[in-house]
């Protein structure tokens, strides 16, 4: 956030400019993507959703791109205001919205500093380290926290005589440490066998601002954009800039073998903008804005199936709103309270509506929406409250995060998957004030009892279990119950733990996975050993786990 070469060898000060932000946010980016992989593999459980580092990566995304809306004098106030709106706009995930308090810590005290030094540096770290721990409820030691607290109290006791660059390689060398015991401070790390993802992705993005910066004193003013408007949500300034310029507003489920999200995106950029490229090398989700789909669903299929289609014209979408809304207000009873739900797989997207869910999020595992996703849906409801259900352990903190971001009452019932989010609809009544509404949800999400059967992508050991990479596994409440090669086996089991203590009911909804024909005949022979259960069967078409279940 400076120039001159990098960090120097001095501590005097630097400036705080527009191109040196630039440079480093796209250097820790460049790291976080390169990287992505790397981290998500650090998930603890070894299921085919972790995505620490995709979300991270994005997080960062989100920031180069503020940066680059800025003109290239803007002051140091409002260069750091925008850094800090855009991490938390663009957060994904339990890791991305932890980095963006990291972030408005520091940007806080770079805010206010005219130039930056070791003194500042220190401050930054300090800061960013109290605002991080305020933003998690129960802080674990063992995790990003840790290290990025270790790092904090390294840069206080280094000497003050001592150049930046010396300065900064002391301070990661810290981290470095500081991941690598990790597991001896958690449990769960040591018997999965690996270190806090996290922490690791933390230190390789400041790693690589610190240090891949060779190209510092390159202009870069040229093409950047006239600054965005101060007021209003980042999902508004979209409509503003985009919208004008392209009619389609374009997304996709791409499934093939080896895909290649980074190739995909550098072909699909000169076709339109608002791109968005996330996924894995069997699965990747693209959203577009562009004037001609027909190229860029052409140059997809090329590469394999595309699903889950949706064409919208934007103009005839800023119409149809604007009459959606001058309707709303001229109608007698539009409820108190609408629902936002981040769901996954079409058949459980059609689940939820038919209880009275009008706003969805796409998304869930491997897929987290950010926060400026799930204000897009919040600005989109017509009722003074809304209750959000993020339906996934690592979108709590995002949905949590958007309660701020809005004038409208927004209240959050921390569903954990999609079984939890259909019993917490289930109680739903768009009559009642958002308060009642959200006791009575959770309430109903009380009484839940979650299943999931999906299949390991690497050896563990996880609560205990011992699991080996294909393996069948079975969890109940996020927890690892049981693992085997045979389906069967894993299926039996989960269902005797799920039914136990006189449960009346089980919901089933079934994934596109390879798995799910099979899973779904275990659950048709189940029926036979459990005559006085109700069991109800859908195709909920989720990724990667061939079962949910919810048992009440």
């Amino acid at each position: 956030m400076c120039k001159g070469s990098g960090l120097g060898n001095s501590n005097g000060g630097v400036l705080l400019t527009v191109a040196g932000a630039r440079t480093l946010l796209a250097a820790g980016a460049a790291a976080l993507e390169e990287r992505k992989q790397e981290i998500n593999d650090l998930n603890v459980y070894p299921v085919p959703d972790g995505d620490t580092g995709t979300n991270l990566a994005l997080t960062m995304r989100g920031m180069l791109d503020a940066v680059e809306g800025l003109v290239a004098g803007a002051g140091e106030k409002e260069l750091c205001a925008a850094i800090s709106q855009a991490a938390l706009m663009g957060a994904r995930g339990n890791s991305g919205v932890i980095l963006s308090q990291i972030v408005r810590g520091a940007m806080e005290v770079f805010g206010e500093a005219q130039s930056v030094g070791t003194e500042t540096l220190i401050k930054a770290f300090h800061a960013a380290t109290e605002a991080a721990y305020r933003a998690v409820r129960k802080p674990v030691e063992g995790t990003m926290l840790t290290v990025l607290r270790d790092m904090a109290e390294e840069a206080a006791d280094i000497p003050g005589s001592t150049g930046r660059k010396s300065f900064i390689d002391q301070v990661i060398e810290a981290g470095w440490k500081s991941v690598e015991k990790t597991p001896s401070l958690l449990r769960v790390l040591a018997d999965a066998g690996v270190v806090d993802a996290g922490g690791y992705g933390l230190v390789v993005l400041i790693e690589g601002a610190a240090n891949g910066r060779a190209d510092w004193e390159t202009p870069i003013a040229t093409h950047l954009t006239a600054p965005r408007a101060a007021a209003g949500p980042a999902y508004q300034e979209e409509g503003l800039e985009e919208d004008a310029e392209y009619m389609y507003c374009t997304s996709f489920l791409l499934s093939g073998p080896e895909l290649d999200a980074t190739a995909l995106e550098e072909e699909l950029m000169p076709l339109g903008g608002s791109l968005l490229v996330v996924g894995d090398n069997s699965r990747v989700k693209v959203h577009v804005h562009t004037n001609d789909p027909g190229p860029v669903l052409a140059l997809a299929g090329k590469l394999g199936v595309l699903t889950e289609i949706e064409i919208d014209n934007m103009v005839e979408q800023t119409a149809a709103r604007a009459e959606r809304m001058a309707q709303a207000e001229r109608a007698a009873d539009t409820g108190l309270t609408q629902v936002v739900a981040v769901v996954a797989g079409e058949g459980n997207k059609a689940l939820f509506r038919s209880l009275g869910v009008e706003l969805i999020v796409d998304g869930g595992q491997s897929m987290n929406p950010s926060a400026e996703d799930l204000m897009r849906a919040v600005d989109k409801a017509t009722s003074p409250a809304v209750v959000i259900l993020p339906n996934n352990k690592n979108v709590i903190m995002t949905a949590e995060q958007t309660v701020g971001l809005t004038d409208r009452q927004v209240y959050v019932v921390p569903t954990t998957s999609i079984q939890a989010g259909l019993s917490a609809a289930v109680a739903y009544e768009r009559r009642n004030p958002g308060e009642k509404n959200a006791e009575e949800m959770a309430a109903a999400v009380a009484n839940v009892l979650a299943g999931e059967v999906t299949r390991a992508v690497r050896d563990s050991l996880v609560d205990g279990v011992q699991i080996r990479a294909g393996d069948c596994i079975g969890l109940i409440d996020d927890h690892v119950v049981v693992a085997s090669p045979v389906m069967r086996e894993v299926v039996t089991d989960v269902l005797d733990r799920l039914l136990q203590q006189g449960r009346e009911t089980l919901t089933v909804l079934l994934g596109d996975e390879d798995d799910a024909e099979e899973a779904e005949r275990l659950i048709e022979e189940a029926r036979e050993r459990y005559p006085l259960v109700e069991i109800d069967i859908h195709q909920g078409g989720q990724p990667y786990y061939p079962l949910l279940l919810a048992a009440e």
